[in-house]
């Protein structure tokens, strides 16, 4: 994910207020949200569903913390004792009989893809579906990636967490909602929100009425990234995804030619959103095998654009170094392509000529 502080340096100093921002893989929506807080409209797409919930809800949250609450006593109310009953030794030690029939009457209840307070009460549900115990519905289990079944279950057995800790779904979910709506919600400077879409974005960005003149993305890394694995629990909670995780890793993109064909297509439907002086800023893994299929897009789809780069070694240990991998990464190389009129502004002088890192 983007940082707010990075993406918010980067549309204040590469577009002006009222410009439209694009990022084709929006992730959990943080460039939209900085675009629209700063009197910029903004588009967005992505294909995970866990994280295009987040980006709607982020942007566009319901109105009325009253309601949420109300809605999440509905659902509460509305299970039935079969909800509760689990359908695998993972469900039986994860979740208590009642945190369990409230998640499986939300799958049954809320239209999320389509009603803006059930898609605002699905956020705050699969943000906690699991944490810490106490800090979520759950076991044990990290709130950032769910992991294997079997793995946790082994864990659980092992360290005296057979038993899951009894949790009231609805008094639980209904705190942390009064919390998050307690100093307010976002607002947008713009008539409008900025518009999400779920789906790939060689086909699904939206529409838009202006050129854009900032697009800010960072595409997935070649053999890193598998939402439908680190998400299959929310997946499973919004009836995306099955009960137990599916391991296809077509998802991590292993092959180099569908992940070129898949980021050029993903590239090219957004220059077709982008004005001819658009700058464009890409944020890319500094693996040459990921990178240097960026840079050949790039040059390809921007040929009169002048290109920089600027390396984003990780100063901390990052989220491999939490599943056995401590190993040092390479860390992240930052893209930028600016049209030959357009000077440079701020932090973005600090960029080298393209041509440094490729001699």
């Amino acid at each position: 994910m983007f940082p707010i502080s990075f993406a918010e340096q980067v549309v204040m100093f590469c577009s002006r207020p009222n410009d439209v921002v694009v990022d084709p893989f929006c992730g959990r929506g943080t460039t939209p949200f900085v675009a629209m807080v700063n009197s910029r409209r903004a588009v967005g797409c992505d294909i995970n569903p866990v994280a295009w919930l987040y980006s709607k809800t982020k942007i566009d949250p319901y109105p009325k913390s009253e309601t949420v609450q109300n809605r999440i006593r509905e659902i509460r109310e509305t299970s039935t004792p079969e909800d509760g009953i689990p359908v695998n030794e993972f469900q039986e030690l994860a979740f208590c009989k009642s945190a369990l029939s409230f998640i499986n009457s939300a799958k049954r209840q809320l239209d999320w893809k389509h009603c803006q307070l059930d898609r605002t009460v699905a956020a705050i549900l699969v943000h906690y579906l699991h944490d810490k115990k106490g800090r979520g519905l759950s076991n044990q289990l990290r709130h950032s990636r769910a992991l294997s079944p079997d793995y946790c279950i082994r864990w659980w057995r092992t360290n005296g967490h057979a038993t899951p800790p009894e949790v009231d779904p609805e008094e639980f979910l209904i705190k942390r909602t009064k919390w998050r709506y307690a100093m307010g919600i976002p607002k947008s400077h713009q008539k409008d929100a900025p518009t999400i879409t779920l789906g790939k974005a060689a086909t699904s960005l939206p529409c838009i009425r202006d050129d854009a003149m900032l697009i800010a993305t960072s595409p997935p890394y070649i053999d890193v990234t598998n939402y439908r694995v680190d998400n299959w629990l929310r997946l499973w909670a919004l009836k995306e995804g099955p009960d137990l995780p599916d391991w296809d890793r077509e998802q991590r993109f292993t092959n180099a030619d569908s992940y070129s064909r898949m980021l050029y297509e993903s590239l090219l439907s957004t220059q077709g959103l982008a004005h001819p002086e658009a700058t464009w800023y890409i944020r890319s893994d500094s693996r040459p095998k990921t990178r240097n299929i960026i840079i050949r897009i790039m040059a390809e789809l921007l040929p009169k654009h002048r290109a920089y780069c600027l390396p984003a070694p990780y100063k901390k240990s990052t989220q491999t170094a939490l599943y056995g991998d401590p190993n040092p990464k390479p860390g992240e190389t930052d893209l930028l392509y600016v049209p030959r009129r357009r000077r440079r502004r701020g932090f973005t002088l600090e960029f080298e000529p393209l041509e440094i890192l490729t001699q």
